[in-house]
């Protein structure tokens, strides 16, 4: 009987972590990546983020899936000022909301 040889192939692998957003531009302290830390959010976190969105706008009737509140959200979680977030470009603004609805949706671990 041929035997047959297997190759075993090394591929090397990078862990990427979901949470961090490459910015395709800096934040205004020069950092070219936005790391959100969810493990820091609590309860007190995400309702007085929720009271902030309301205050700005009355009409948000599903915090989650405003864009304001993710943006709350997103602050605290990365530590940065809510204007920070605001003032990203507009696909860097959109990856960190989508980041942060995953997360307010359960869906980030």
């Amino acid at each position: 009987m041929a035997e047959s040889k297997e190759k075993t192939v090394e591929a090397a692998v990078e862990i990427v972590d979901d949470n961090v957003v490459d910015l395709k531009r800096p934040l205004a302290n020069g950092s070219q990546v936005l790391k959100l830390d969810f493990d820091k959010i609590n309860g007190y976190t995400l309702i007085a983020c929720e009271k902030k969105a309301k205050k700005e706008d009355p009409t948000i009737s599903v915090p989650a899936v405003s864009q304001i509140y993710q943006a709350y959200v997103a602050a605290a979680a990365s530590g940065v000022k809510y204007d920070d977030i605001l003032g990203l470009n507009g696909s860097d603004f959109t990856a960190v909301c989508i980041k942060t609805q995953g997360f307010l949706a359960g869906s980030v671990r």
